[in-house]
């Protein structure tokens, strides 16, 4: 998280923003979740666990919808031959 979505300011590492006081706990939780599948999906992928990588990639970009993020689950769905999923995915790029 850069800045805060409330007030916009610049994050500065504390879970309560100390502009507008607003809690960030569950955001940073909730990127953290991501990364932790998007590194599952990644782990999965070098295993040639393709099912598995496709689970956690879906839910690193359910949680968190970054570019990394949604490259990852196009990969995932080629990878499991679900080509309209990840047709859409690099067309909405």
């Amino acid at each position: 998280m850069e800045r805060c979505p409330t007030c916009n300011t610049k994050y500065q590492g504390i879970r309560t923003c100390r502009r507008c006081k607003t809690e960030l706990g569950p955001l940073l939780e909730i990127e953290e979740e991501s990364l932790t599948h998007y590194k599952a999906a990644l782990e999965a992928y070098s295993l040639n666990d393709f099912s598995r990588m496709f689970f956690h990639a879906k839910r690193s970009f359910s949680l968190l919808q970054t570019p990394e993020a949604r490259r990852l689950l196009a990969c995932a769905a080629l990878l499991t031959r679900r080509f309209k999923l990840s047709l859409a995915l690099v067309l909405s790029s």
